[in-house]
């Protein structure tokens, strides 16, 4: 990998929608383009909030292909509130999580990404990560740049991509990432062709972006002086010291 400072961009997919791999993440790779695949991992192959998730099969083939898998937990439950009632109970789906992909996938799992967006999870939970895991992620709603070199991969944050943001928007993030060389975790849920009803509430699901929008963001991000890294390869360079 070029060692000359660069901003870098992340793609991120939480949850692993069916709908998501088909049209997203199939796209990525007729470009060569690898991602970071967050899985709830006992919902592999079943349904998640009223949407199928991948099979083991895409998995596989999104491994085979360069993808980065990673845990999501077990059974995707909100950690604050889980510690704050059952400190044990939420470790065991931290680490448990990352047996169950370990063993499914025969390929190890560096990265843990937490449920929920939630930018103030509790210090004791994030510490819990560092046994298992090279890094983890947060999600918040707005932008966020996490700072090259990254001097604690455990404190990561990715920006959650929604209906309401338009790709002029996305573009400037975009732009900024390359412009102060800095770390810019873009986070999807539901990328496809049609949208769904959210699970939580009797609305259309905020975390959706069209297929059409998505594959014009990926060609802009490929036009800028900016490199693309899975979390996991991000976090080796912490490691290396790159």
């Amino acid at each position: 990998m070029p060692r000359r400072k660069k901003g870098i961009v992340t793609l991120a997919f939480d949850d692993a929608y069916l709908d998501t791999y088909k049209h997203a993440i199939r796209y990525l790779n007729k470009l060569n383009i690898k991602s970071t695949i967050a899985v709830p991992s006992l919902f592999i192959g079943k349904r998640f909030e009223n949407r199928p998730l991948v099979g083991l099969k895409e998995l596989k083939d999104n491994l085979k292909r360069g993808h980065e898998i990673a845990s999501h937990t077990l059974t995707h439950p909100n950690l604050s509130r889980l510690s704050s009632k059952d400190k044990s109970e939420a470790i065991s789906e931290i680490a448990e999580s990352k047996k169950e992909l370990e063993h499914l996938l025969h390929n190890k799992v560096n990265s843990f990404i937490f449920p929920y967006i939630n930018k103030n999870q509790s210090k004791s939970v994030k510490s819990k990560t560092r046994p298992y895991y090279k890094s983890a992620r947060l999600t918040t709603n707005s932008p966020c740049f996490n700072k090259i070199p990254v001097k604690n991969p455990y404190s990561t944050i990715g920006f959650a991509i929604m209906k309401k943001h338009s790709l002029f928007y996305l573009k400037k993030q975009v732009d900024y990432a390359e412009k102060k060389k800095c770390w810019l975790i873009m986070v999807f849920h539901l990328v496809g062709k049609k949208n769904t009803l959210s699970y939580h509430r009797p609305k259309p699901y905020r975390f959706f972006m069209h297929i059409d929008g998505f594959k014009k963001l990926i060609d802009y991000i490929l036009s800028k002086d900016i490199i693309i890294l899975t979390q996991k390869e991000v976090a080796r360079r912490f490691d290396h010291g790159i």
